[in-house]
Protein backbone atom coordinates (compact mmCIF):
# COMPACT_ATOMS: atom_id res chain seq x y z
CA UNK A 1 0.00 0.00 0.00
CA UNK A 2 1.25 3.60 -1.32
CA UNK A 3 1.04 6.46 1.50
CA UNK A 4 1.79 10.00 1.27
CA UNK A 5 6.01 9.69 2.66
CA UNK A 6 6.67 11.62 5.67
CA UNK A 7 9.87 12.10 4.50
CA UNK A 8 12.49 11.52 1.93
CA UNK A 9 14.19 7.72 1.20
CA UNK A 10 16.76 8.15 4.30
CA UNK A 11 19.61 6.03 2.25
CA UNK A 12 19.27 8.75 -0.57
CA UNK A 13 19.39 11.74 1.14
CA UNK A 14 22.61 10.52 3.23
CA UNK A 15 24.22 9.36 0.00
CA UNK A 16 23.86 12.95 -1.66
CA UNK A 17 25.10 14.20 1.62
CA UNK A 18 28.13 12.11 1.54
CA UNK A 19 28.64 13.04 -2.10
CA UNK A 20 28.75 16.57 -1.59
CA UNK A 21 30.85 16.21 2.17
CA UNK A 22 33.16 14.70 -0.05
CA UNK A 23 32.97 17.10 -2.83
CA UNK A 24 33.90 20.03 -0.65
CA UNK A 25 36.72 18.02 1.04
CA UNK A 26 38.56 17.60 -2.35
CA UNK A 27 37.97 21.46 -2.53
CA UNK A 28 39.49 22.33 0.93
CA UNK A 29 42.79 20.28 -0.15
CA UNK A 30 43.23 22.21 -3.53
CA UNK A 31 42.40 25.44 -1.60
CA UNK A 32 45.17 25.07 0.41
CA UNK A 33 47.19 24.25 -1.84
CA UNK A 34 46.63 27.52 -3.33
CA UNK A 35 47.69 30.74 -2.70
CA UNK A 36 47.91 31.33 1.50
CA UNK A 37 46.62 34.80 0.95
CA UNK A 38 43.37 33.56 -0.45
CA UNK A 39 42.96 30.40 1.59
CA UNK A 40 40.82 31.98 4.57
CA UNK A 41 38.20 33.28 2.43
CA UNK A 42 38.39 30.07 -0.25
CA UNK A 43 37.62 28.36 2.83
CA UNK A 44 34.61 30.24 3.02
CA UNK A 45 32.99 28.34 0.19
CA UNK A 46 32.68 25.09 1.06
CA UNK A 47 32.00 25.92 4.39
CA UNK A 48 28.57 28.22 3.02
CA UNK A 49 28.07 25.17 0.58
CA UNK A 50 27.62 22.79 3.55
CA UNK A 51 25.15 25.18 5.69
CA UNK A 52 23.42 24.97 2.37
CA UNK A 53 23.50 21.27 2.21
CA UNK A 54 22.80 20.54 5.36
CA UNK A 55 19.46 22.72 5.60
CA UNK A 56 18.68 21.22 2.37
CA UNK A 57 18.78 17.78 3.04
CA UNK A 58 16.69 18.36 6.54
CA UNK A 59 14.11 20.29 4.96
CA UNK A 60 14.28 17.86 1.79
CA UNK A 61 13.76 14.71 4.28
CA UNK A 62 11.00 16.29 6.41
CA UNK A 63 9.05 18.17 3.61
CA UNK A 64 9.54 15.79 0.81
CA UNK A 65 6.50 17.69 -0.68
CA UNK A 66 8.14 21.34 -0.99
CA UNK A 67 10.76 21.63 -3.58
CA UNK A 68 12.62 24.53 -1.04
CA UNK A 69 14.82 21.58 0.20
CA UNK A 70 16.18 20.36 -3.07
CA UNK A 71 16.36 23.61 -4.25
CA UNK A 72 18.54 24.53 -1.10
CA UNK A 73 20.55 21.12 -1.88
CA UNK A 74 21.48 22.09 -5.31
CA UNK A 75 22.48 25.68 -3.94
CA UNK A 76 24.94 23.63 -1.96
CA UNK A 77 26.26 21.86 -5.17
CA UNK A 78 26.67 25.58 -6.66
CA UNK A 79 28.68 27.39 -3.92
CA UNK A 80 31.20 23.90 -3.86
CA UNK A 81 31.38 25.16 -7.73
CA UNK A 82 32.06 28.92 -6.68
CA UNK A 83 34.47 27.57 -4.29
CA UNK A 84 36.53 26.17 -7.46
CA UNK A 85 37.77 30.01 -7.93
CA UNK A 86 39.81 29.71 -4.99
CA UNK A 87 41.98 26.63 -6.31
CA UNK A 88 45.25 26.90 -7.81
CA UNK A 89 43.77 25.00 -11.40
CA UNK A 90 43.38 27.38 -13.89
CA UNK A 91 40.28 25.45 -15.11
CA UNK A 92 38.32 24.86 -12.05
CA UNK A 93 39.16 28.66 -11.70
CA UNK A 94 36.99 29.36 -15.25
CA UNK A 95 34.34 27.19 -13.59
CA UNK A 96 33.84 29.62 -10.45
CA UNK A 97 34.23 32.15 -12.35
CA UNK A 98 31.07 31.39 -14.63
CA UNK A 99 29.14 30.27 -12.23
CA UNK A 100 30.02 32.72 -9.12
CA UNK A 101 26.77 34.85 -9.46
CA UNK A 102 24.17 31.62 -9.74
CA UNK A 103 23.72 31.38 -6.16
CA UNK A 104 21.95 35.20 -6.41
CA UNK A 105 19.28 33.25 -8.99
CA UNK A 106 19.11 30.38 -6.51
CA UNK A 107 18.16 32.70 -3.74
CA UNK A 108 15.70 34.41 -6.05
CA UNK A 109 13.85 31.30 -6.96
CA UNK A 110 13.09 30.11 -3.75
CA UNK A 111 12.14 33.68 -2.68
CA UNK A 112 9.54 33.12 -5.38
CA UNK A 113 8.55 29.12 -5.11
CA UNK A 114 8.31 29.49 -1.32
CA UNK A 115 7.03 27.59 0.56
CA UNK A 116 6.17 24.44 -1.88
CA UNK A 117 8.88 25.18 -4.10
CA UNK A 118 6.76 24.90 -7.14
CA UNK A 119 6.15 28.27 -9.23
CA UNK A 120 2.87 29.83 -9.92
CA UNK A 121 2.51 32.13 -13.32
CA UNK A 122 3.97 33.05 -16.60
CA UNK A 123 5.10 36.22 -14.53
CA UNK A 124 6.62 34.63 -11.61
CA UNK A 125 8.17 31.91 -14.06
CA UNK A 126 9.70 34.92 -16.02
CA UNK A 127 11.34 36.17 -13.12
CA UNK A 128 12.73 33.30 -12.64
CA UNK A 129 13.89 32.50 -16.00
CA UNK A 130 15.73 36.28 -16.38
CA UNK A 131 17.49 35.85 -12.81
CA UNK A 132 18.97 32.64 -14.45
CA UNK A 133 20.07 34.15 -17.79
CA UNK A 134 21.44 37.47 -15.88
CA UNK A 135 23.24 35.29 -13.79
CA UNK A 136 24.86 32.71 -16.50
CA UNK A 137 24.52 34.42 -20.05
CA UNK A 138 24.97 38.19 -19.02
CA UNK A 139 27.99 36.88 -17.12
CA UNK A 140 29.81 36.61 -20.13
CA UNK A 141 31.36 39.80 -20.65
CA UNK A 142 33.30 38.90 -17.05
CA UNK A 143 35.13 35.39 -18.16
CA UNK A 144 35.36 36.77 -21.84
CA UNK A 145 37.22 39.94 -20.93
CA UNK A 146 38.56 39.76 -17.86
CA UNK A 147 42.02 39.56 -17.56
CA UNK A 148 42.19 36.91 -14.67
CA UNK A 149 39.94 34.93 -16.54
CA UNK A 150 41.61 31.36 -17.88
CA UNK A 151 38.63 31.85 -20.51
CA UNK A 152 39.20 34.91 -21.83
CA UNK A 153 39.21 35.44 -25.25
CA UNK A 154 40.58 39.52 -25.84
CA UNK A 155 41.50 42.25 -23.54
CA UNK A 156 38.42 44.60 -24.06
CA UNK A 157 37.66 46.82 -20.81
CA UNK A 158 35.03 49.10 -23.02
CA UNK A 159 33.28 45.90 -23.74
CA UNK A 160 33.57 44.81 -20.41
CA UNK A 161 32.51 48.04 -18.69
CA UNK A 162 28.84 47.71 -21.26
CA UNK A 163 28.70 44.24 -20.27
CA UNK A 164 28.83 44.60 -16.88
CA UNK A 165 26.11 47.77 -17.05
CA UNK A 166 23.16 45.63 -19.10
CA UNK A 167 24.23 43.13 -16.19
CA UNK A 168 23.58 45.62 -13.56
CA UNK A 169 20.56 47.06 -15.06
CA UNK A 170 18.91 43.22 -15.61
CA UNK A 171 19.74 42.39 -12.20
CA UNK A 172 18.12 45.60 -10.71
CA UNK A 173 15.28 45.05 -12.98
CA UNK A 174 14.64 41.28 -11.95
CA UNK A 175 14.86 42.19 -8.11
CA UNK A 176 13.00 45.12 -8.24
CA UNK A 177 10.09 42.76 -9.89
CA UNK A 178 10.89 40.65 -7.52
CA UNK A 179 10.22 43.02 -4.34
CA UNK A 180 6.61 43.73 -5.65
CA UNK A 181 5.88 40.36 -6.07
CA UNK A 182 7.07 39.73 -2.58
CA UNK A 183 5.15 42.57 -1.29
CA UNK A 184 1.73 41.55 -3.00
CA UNK A 185 1.69 38.47 -1.43
CA UNK A 186 2.83 39.90 2.09
CA UNK A 187 -0.26 41.68 1.63
CA UNK A 188 -2.70 38.95 0.79
CA UNK A 189 -1.58 36.52 3.00
CA UNK A 190 -3.47 35.73 5.72
CA UNK A 191 -2.57 37.23 9.02
CA UNK A 192 -1.04 33.99 10.84
CA UNK A 193 1.29 33.99 7.70
CA UNK A 194 2.99 37.08 7.92
CA UNK A 195 5.40 36.52 11.05
CA UNK A 196 7.06 33.87 9.14
CA UNK A 197 6.59 35.86 5.55
CA UNK A 198 7.82 39.24 5.89
CA UNK A 199 11.26 38.20 8.01
CA UNK A 200 12.01 35.71 5.37
CA UNK A 201 10.94 38.42 2.54
CA UNK A 202 13.11 40.87 4.14
CA UNK A 203 16.24 39.26 4.96
CA UNK A 204 16.52 37.26 1.63
CA UNK A 205 15.98 39.52 -0.35
CA UNK A 206 17.88 42.29 1.43
CA UNK A 207 21.24 39.87 1.04
CA UNK A 208 20.19 39.33 -2.48
CA UNK A 209 20.20 43.23 -3.32
CA UNK A 210 22.70 44.00 -0.71
CA UNK A 211 25.09 41.45 -2.75
CA UNK A 212 24.43 42.71 -5.98
CA UNK A 213 24.75 46.64 -4.74
CA UNK A 214 28.54 45.80 -3.12
CA UNK A 215 29.36 43.71 -6.24
CA UNK A 216 28.51 47.17 -8.26
CA UNK A 217 29.84 49.95 -5.72
CA UNK A 218 33.06 48.22 -5.39
CA UNK A 219 33.45 49.23 -9.14
CA UNK A 220 33.31 52.64 -8.58
CA UNK A 221 34.55 53.40 -4.46
CA UNK A 222 37.93 52.18 -4.13
CA UNK A 223 36.92 48.44 -1.15
CA UNK A 224 38.83 46.18 -0.03
CA UNK A 225 37.80 43.07 -2.45
CA UNK A 226 38.29 40.46 0.43
CA UNK A 227 36.05 42.60 3.27
CA UNK A 228 33.31 43.00 0.01
CA UNK A 229 33.86 38.73 -0.35
CA UNK A 230 33.09 38.44 3.58
CA UNK A 231 30.53 40.45 3.95
CA UNK A 232 28.66 38.85 0.66
CA UNK A 233 29.56 35.18 2.09
CA UNK A 234 28.32 36.17 5.15
CA UNK A 235 24.86 37.46 4.08
CA UNK A 236 24.37 34.75 1.98
CA UNK A 237 25.28 32.26 4.30
CA UNK A 238 22.06 32.92 6.54
CA UNK A 239 19.68 32.21 4.17
CA UNK A 240 19.70 28.68 3.66
CA UNK A 241 18.89 28.80 7.69
CA UNK A 242 15.94 31.39 7.15
CA UNK A 243 14.49 29.35 4.20
CA UNK A 244 14.63 25.69 5.82
CA UNK A 245 12.97 27.95 9.40
CA UNK A 246 9.99 29.12 7.10
CA UNK A 247 9.14 25.65 5.61
CA UNK A 248 8.94 23.75 8.80
CA UNK A 249 7.62 26.65 10.66
CA UNK A 250 3.69 26.97 11.42
CA UNK A 251 1.16 26.44 8.78
CA UNK A 252 3.69 26.56 5.79
CA UNK A 253 4.65 22.95 7.28
CA UNK A 254 1.14 22.00 7.00
CA UNK A 255 0.84 23.71 3.83
CA UNK A 256 3.50 21.95 2.31
CA UNK A 257 2.39 18.58 3.53
CA UNK A 258 -1.37 19.04 2.67
CA UNK A 259 0.77 19.81 -1.11
CA UNK A 260 2.44 16.73 -0.93
CA UNK A 261 -0.84 14.83 -0.43
CA UNK A 262 -2.31 16.11 -3.23
CA UNK A 263 0.59 15.06 -5.58
CA UNK A 264 0.44 11.15 -3.47
CA UNK A 265 -3.92 11.75 -4.65
CA UNK A 266 -2.82 12.20 -7.96
CA UNK A 267 0.29 9.80 -8.64
CA UNK A 268 -0.78 6.57 -6.70
CA UNK A 269 -3.73 4.01 -7.20
CA UNK A 270 -5.35 3.71 -4.20
CA UNK A 271 -6.82 1.12 -1.94
CA UNK A 272 -10.54 1.83 -0.04
CA UNK A 273 -9.69 3.53 2.98
CA UNK A 274 -6.36 4.78 2.10
CA UNK A 275 -7.58 8.49 2.04
CA UNK A 276 -8.21 8.72 6.18
CA UNK A 277 -4.98 7.34 7.47
CA UNK A 278 -3.47 9.95 5.20
CA UNK A 279 -5.37 12.55 6.08
CA UNK A 280 -4.80 11.59 9.79
CA UNK A 281 -0.66 11.94 8.81
CA UNK A 282 -0.73 14.86 6.72
CA UNK A 283 -2.97 16.75 9.34
CA UNK A 284 -0.68 15.64 12.33
CA UNK A 285 -3.83 14.12 14.55
CA UNK A 286 -3.84 10.04 14.80
CA UNK A 287 -7.34 10.29 16.08
CA UNK A 288 -8.50 11.50 12.79
CA UNK A 289 -11.32 10.02 11.09
CA UNK A 290 -13.48 9.90 7.67
CA UNK A 291 -17.41 9.95 7.50
CA UNK A 292 -19.49 9.81 4.72
CA UNK A 293 -22.92 11.87 3.83
CA UNK A 294 -25.38 8.76 4.07
CA UNK A 295 -28.41 8.32 1.63
CA UNK A 296 -31.05 9.88 4.69
CA UNK A 297 -28.59 12.76 4.87
CA UNK A 298 -26.54 11.55 8.09
CA UNK A 299 -22.92 10.73 8.81
CA UNK A 300 -22.04 6.67 8.42
CA UNK A 301 -18.39 5.47 8.38
CA UNK A 302 -16.91 3.18 6.21
CA UNK A 303 -19.03 -0.15 7.17
CA UNK A 304 -21.78 2.34 6.45
CA UNK A 305 -22.27 2.58 10.47
CA UNK A 306 -23.86 5.71 11.73
CA UNK A 307 -21.26 8.17 12.76
CA UNK A 308 -21.58 10.29 16.43
CA UNK A 309 -19.19 13.12 17.06
CA UNK A 310 -17.88 12.38 20.45
CA UNK A 311 -17.26 15.37 22.99
CA UNK A 312 -14.38 17.29 22.41
CA UNK A 313 -14.07 16.46 18.79
CA UNK A 314 -15.00 18.58 15.82
CA UNK A 315 -16.64 17.93 12.69
CA UNK A 316 -14.90 19.63 9.53
CA UNK A 317 -17.53 19.17 6.50
CA UNK A 318 -16.09 18.34 2.84
CA UNK A 319 -17.52 19.47 -0.06
CA UNK A 320 -17.48 18.88 -3.54
CA UNK A 321 -19.32 20.81 -5.97
CA UNK A 322 -21.02 23.05 -3.10
CA UNK A 323 -22.13 19.31 -2.08
CA UNK A 324 -20.70 17.94 1.48
CA UNK A 325 -19.92 14.66 0.71
CA UNK A 326 -18.34 13.81 3.78
CA UNK A 327 -16.59 14.98 6.81
CA UNK A 328 -13.25 14.83 8.94
CA UNK A 329 -14.00 14.42 12.61
CA UNK A 330 -10.47 15.41 14.71
CA UNK A 331 -9.33 16.30 17.67
CA UNK A 332 -8.94 20.36 17.77
CA UNK A 333 -6.40 20.22 20.11
CA UNK A 334 -4.20 19.11 17.77
CA UNK A 335 -5.25 20.58 14.81
CA UNK A 336 -6.83 24.06 15.94
CA UNK A 337 -6.97 25.98 12.67
CA UNK A 338 -10.57 24.68 10.97
CA UNK A 339 -9.17 27.04 7.58
CA UNK A 340 -5.86 24.14 7.03
CA UNK A 341 -8.62 21.02 8.01
CA UNK A 342 -10.25 22.58 5.03
CA UNK A 343 -7.77 22.88 2.77
CA UNK A 344 -6.98 19.83 3.24
CA UNK A 345 -10.91 18.25 2.74
CA UNK A 346 -11.04 20.41 -0.33
CA UNK A 347 -7.36 18.86 -2.04
CA UNK A 348 -9.31 14.88 -0.92
CA UNK A 349 -13.23 15.57 -1.97
CA UNK A 350 -12.87 13.64 -4.84
CA UNK A 351 -11.55 10.87 -3.54
CA UNK A 352 -13.88 10.82 -0.28
CA UNK A 353 -16.81 11.25 -2.59
CA UNK A 354 -15.31 7.92 -4.19
CA UNK A 355 -14.99 6.34 -0.99
CA UNK A 356 -18.68 7.36 -0.45
CA UNK A 357 -20.58 5.80 -3.62
CA UNK A 358 -18.01 2.71 -2.51
CA UNK A 359 -19.32 2.42 1.06
CA UNK A 360 -22.93 2.91 0.07
CA UNK A 361 -22.83 0.80 -2.52
CA UNK A 362 -21.09 -2.17 -0.25
CA UNK A 363 -23.74 -1.03 2.35
CA UNK A 364 -26.49 -1.87 -0.55
CA UNK A 365 -25.49 -5.23 -1.11
CA UNK A 366 -25.03 -6.53 2.34
CA UNK A 367 -28.75 -5.39 2.73
CA UNK A 368 -29.30 -6.93 -0.21
CA UNK A 369 -27.13 -10.15 0.73
CA UNK A 370 -29.81 -9.98 4.07
CA UNK A 371 -33.02 -9.32 2.38
CA UNK A 372 -31.95 -12.19 0.03
CA UNK A 373 -31.13 -14.39 3.07
CA UNK A 374 -34.90 -13.56 4.86
CA UNK A 375 -36.82 -14.06 2.07
CA UNK A 376 -34.78 -17.87 1.95
CA UNK A 377 -36.05 -18.01 5.53
CA UNK A 378 -39.05 -17.00 5.20
CA UNK A 379 -39.63 -19.37 2.08
CA UNK A 380 -38.40 -22.35 4.46
CA UNK A 381 -40.53 -21.66 7.09
CA UNK A 382 -43.90 -21.33 4.56
CA UNK A 383 -42.49 -24.76 2.91
CA UNK A 384 -42.64 -26.29 6.96
CA UNK A 385 -45.60 -24.60 7.46
CA UNK A 386 -47.25 -26.05 4.35
CA UNK A 387 -45.87 -29.45 5.16
CA UNK A 388 -47.01 -29.41 8.31
CA UNK A 389 -50.06 -28.60 7.65
CA UNK A 390 -50.12 -31.72 5.04
CA UNK A 391 -49.05 -34.05 7.58
CA UNK A 392 -50.98 -33.09 10.49
CA UNK A 393 -54.30 -31.92 9.17
CA UNK A 394 -54.42 -33.54 5.91
CA UNK A 395 -52.47 -36.70 5.72
CA UNK A 396 -54.85 -38.45 8.86
CA UNK A 397 -57.87 -37.58 7.17
CA UNK A 398 -57.03 -39.30 3.76
CA UNK A 399 -55.42 -41.88 5.77
CA UNK A 400 -58.95 -42.36 7.64
CA UNK A 401 -61.14 -41.63 4.69
CA UNK A 402 -59.43 -44.84 3.35
CA UNK A 403 -59.83 -46.89 6.01
CA UNK A 404 -63.69 -46.06 5.90
CA UNK A 405 -63.42 -46.58 2.25
CA UNK A 406 -62.56 -50.48 2.84
CA UNK A 407 -64.82 -51.24 5.56
CA UNK A 408 -67.95 -48.78 4.06
CA UNK A 409 -70.92 -50.75 3.73
CA UNK A 410 -73.52 -49.75 0.79
CA UNK A 411 -76.29 -48.75 3.07
CA UNK A 412 -77.06 -44.78 2.87
CA UNK A 413 -75.96 -44.07 6.06
CA UNK A 414 -72.86 -44.72 5.98
CA UNK A 415 -72.25 -43.40 2.18
CA UNK A 416 -73.31 -39.84 3.59
CA UNK A 417 -71.33 -40.59 6.40
CA UNK A 418 -68.16 -40.81 3.64
CA UNK A 419 -69.33 -37.91 1.72
CA UNK A 420 -69.44 -35.51 4.77
CA UNK A 421 -65.53 -36.41 5.48
CA UNK A 422 -64.65 -35.97 1.38
CA UNK A 423 -66.39 -32.53 1.94
CA UNK A 424 -64.36 -31.43 5.21
CA UNK A 425 -61.10 -33.23 3.64
CA UNK A 426 -61.84 -31.09 0.62
CA UNK A 427 -62.47 -27.68 3.02
CA UNK A 428 -59.41 -28.52 5.01
CA UNK A 429 -57.45 -28.85 1.04
CA UNK A 430 -58.72 -24.92 0.03
CA UNK A 431 -57.58 -23.75 3.69
CA UNK A 432 -54.59 -24.98 2.96
CA UNK A 433 -54.54 -23.65 -0.59
CA UNK A 434 -55.38 -20.13 0.63
CA UNK A 435 -52.70 -19.91 2.96
CA UNK A 436 -50.37 -20.19 0.10
CA UNK A 437 -52.47 -18.44 -2.47
CA UNK A 438 -55.84 -17.25 -2.33
CA UNK A 439 -58.20 -18.97 -5.07
CA UNK A 440 -60.05 -15.75 -5.69
CA UNK A 441 -56.60 -13.97 -6.42
CA UNK A 442 -55.49 -16.64 -8.86
CA UNK A 443 -59.11 -16.23 -10.62
CA UNK A 444 -60.36 -12.63 -10.42
CA UNK A 445 -57.31 -10.59 -9.54
CA UNK A 446 -55.97 -8.17 -6.59
CA UNK A 447 -58.71 -6.28 -6.18
CA UNK A 448 -61.80 -9.08 -5.87
CA UNK A 449 -59.11 -10.51 -3.75
CA UNK A 450 -58.87 -7.83 -1.66
CA UNK A 451 -62.78 -7.07 -1.45
CA UNK A 452 -63.28 -10.85 0.35
CA UNK A 453 -61.11 -10.00 2.60
CA UNK A 454 -62.17 -6.99 3.70
CA UNK A 455 -65.66 -8.86 3.65
CA UNK A 456 -64.41 -11.15 6.35
CA UNK A 457 -62.48 -8.43 8.45
CA UNK A 458 -64.14 -7.38 11.96
CA UNK A 459 -63.56 -3.48 11.32
CA UNK A 460 -65.46 -0.85 9.41
CA UNK A 461 -63.46 -1.13 6.15
CA UNK A 462 -63.09 0.95 2.80
CA UNK A 463 -61.36 0.07 -0.29
CA UNK A 464 -60.33 2.96 -2.66
CA UNK A 465 -59.27 1.42 -6.25
CA UNK A 466 -58.85 3.92 -9.28
CA UNK A 467 -56.60 2.88 -11.99
CA UNK A 468 -55.05 6.03 -14.38
CA UNK A 469 -53.40 3.71 -16.53
CA UNK A 470 -55.07 3.16 -20.14
CA UNK A 471 -55.55 -0.31 -20.73
CA UNK A 472 -54.59 -2.03 -16.83
CA UNK A 473 -55.17 -5.26 -17.58
CA UNK A 474 -54.39 -7.56 -15.33
CA UNK A 475 -50.98 -7.42 -12.77
CA UNK A 476 -48.13 -9.83 -13.07
CA UNK A 477 -48.71 -12.16 -10.92
CA UNK A 478 -45.58 -11.70 -8.28
CA UNK A 479 -47.19 -8.31 -7.64
CA UNK A 480 -50.53 -9.33 -7.25
CA UNK A 481 -49.21 -11.92 -4.68
CA UNK A 482 -46.87 -9.31 -3.08
CA UNK A 483 -49.15 -7.07 -3.24
CA UNK A 484 -52.18 -9.30 -1.14
CA UNK A 485 -49.65 -10.39 1.02
CA UNK A 486 -49.18 -6.65 2.24
CA UNK A 487 -52.88 -5.61 2.36
CA UNK A 488 -53.18 -9.20 4.72
CA UNK A 489 -50.39 -8.60 6.74
CA UNK A 490 -51.68 -5.19 7.54
CA UNK A 491 -54.84 -6.49 8.58
CA UNK A 492 -54.02 -9.05 10.44
CA UNK A 493 -51.97 -6.41 12.70
CA UNK A 494 -54.50 -4.07 12.74
CA UNK A 495 -57.05 -6.43 13.95
CA UNK A 496 -54.88 -8.11 16.81
CA UNK A 497 -52.67 -5.07 18.08
CA UNK A 498 -54.13 -1.58 17.24
CA UNK A 499 -57.81 -1.31 18.70
CA UNK A 500 -58.90 0.21 15.62
CA UNK A 501 -62.68 0.84 14.67
CA UNK A 502 -62.14 1.42 10.96
CA UNK A 503 -59.44 0.56 8.34
CA UNK A 504 -58.80 2.16 4.79
CA UNK A 505 -57.26 -0.03 1.38
CA UNK A 506 -56.47 2.11 -1.40
CA UNK A 507 -55.26 0.64 -4.77
CA UNK A 508 -53.89 3.11 -7.30
CA UNK A 509 -52.31 1.93 -10.34
CA UNK A 510 -50.42 4.89 -12.19
CA UNK A 511 -47.05 5.90 -14.30
CA UNK A 512 -46.07 1.97 -13.95
CA UNK A 513 -46.23 1.91 -10.25
CA UNK A 514 -48.69 0.02 -8.22
CA UNK A 515 -49.58 2.34 -5.02
CA UNK A 516 -51.31 -0.01 -2.06
CA UNK A 517 -52.14 1.66 1.32
CA UNK A 518 -53.66 0.34 4.50
CA UNK A 519 -54.70 2.71 7.00
CA UNK A 520 -56.19 2.81 10.16
CA UNK A 521 -57.02 5.04 13.45
CA UNK A 522 -55.49 2.37 15.81
CA UNK A 523 -52.87 3.19 18.78
CA UNK A 524 -49.89 3.39 16.18
CA UNK A 525 -46.43 2.52 17.60
CA UNK A 526 -46.20 0.30 14.41
CA UNK A 527 -42.30 -1.08 13.22
CA UNK A 528 -41.28 -2.94 10.74
CA UNK A 529 -38.02 -5.33 11.89
CA UNK A 530 -36.90 -8.39 11.99
CA UNK A 531 -37.40 -11.62 9.19
CA UNK A 532 -41.13 -11.88 9.77
CA UNK A 533 -44.30 -9.68 9.63
CA UNK A 534 -43.88 -5.91 8.00
CA UNK A 535 -39.54 -6.83 7.98
CA UNK A 536 -40.26 -9.53 5.90
CA UNK A 537 -43.01 -7.75 3.77
CA UNK A 538 -40.09 -5.02 3.34
CA UNK A 539 -38.02 -7.99 2.17
CA UNK A 540 -40.45 -9.30 -0.64
CA UNK A 541 -41.25 -5.59 -1.57
CA UNK A 542 -37.64 -4.38 -2.47
CA UNK A 543 -37.05 -7.58 -4.15
CA UNK A 544 -39.36 -6.55 -6.83
CA UNK A 545 -37.69 -3.25 -6.66
CA UNK A 546 -40.31 -1.47 -4.92
CA UNK A 547 -40.38 0.28 -1.75
CA UNK A 548 -42.28 -0.29 1.93
CA UNK A 549 -42.86 2.52 4.61
CA UNK A 550 -44.83 2.56 7.70
CA UNK A 551 -45.97 5.76 9.29
CA UNK A 552 -47.04 4.73 13.12
CA UNK A 553 -46.66 7.41 15.57
CA UNK A 554 -48.22 6.35 19.12
CA UNK A 555 -51.81 7.43 19.34
CA UNK A 556 -52.47 8.38 15.72
CA UNK A 557 -52.79 5.52 13.69
CA UNK A 558 -50.93 3.36 11.20
CA UNK A 559 -50.32 4.02 8.07
CA UNK A 560 -48.56 1.00 5.49
CA UNK A 561 -47.90 2.12 1.97
CA UNK A 562 -45.91 0.22 -0.85
CA UNK A 563 -44.86 1.25 -4.11
CA UNK A 564 -44.71 -1.82 -6.57
CA UNK A 565 -43.35 -1.19 -10.36
CA UNK A 566 -46.20 -3.29 -12.16
CA UNK A 567 -45.22 -3.19 -15.62
CA UNK A 568 -44.91 -6.36 -17.57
Amino acid sequence: MRRPATGAPTTALWLLGALGAAFALVEVELILGGPPEGVAVGLAYPAVAGVYLGAGLWAWARRPGSRIGPLLTAGGGVWILCGLASTPVPALVGVGIVVATVPVAIVLHMLLAFPSGRLRGRRVTGLVVGGYVTTTVLQAPVWLWTASSPFRVADRPDLLFAGRAVNASCAFLVIGATALVLLHRLRAAPTSDRPVLAPLYLYGGGAVLGVVVVANLRRVVPTNPLVVEWVQLVAMAGIPIAFAAGILRGGFARTAAIEQLGVWLGSTDRGRGEVGPALARTLGDPSLTLAFRGDDGGWVDGDGRPVEVPAGRDLVPVELAGQPVGAIVHDPSLQPDTETVRAAGRVVAIAVDRERLTTLLLAEQERLRESRLRLVEAGDRERRRLARDLHDRLQSRLVLLALRAGTARPEEADLEAFRRDVDEVAAEVRLIVAGVMPAMLLERGLVAAVQDMLARTPLRTGLINDDEDADPGRLPPSVEGTAYHVVAEAITNTVKHASAATLEVGLHRRGGLLHVSVRDDGVGGAAGGGGTGLGGLADRVEALGGRLAVESPDGGGTLLTAELPCEW
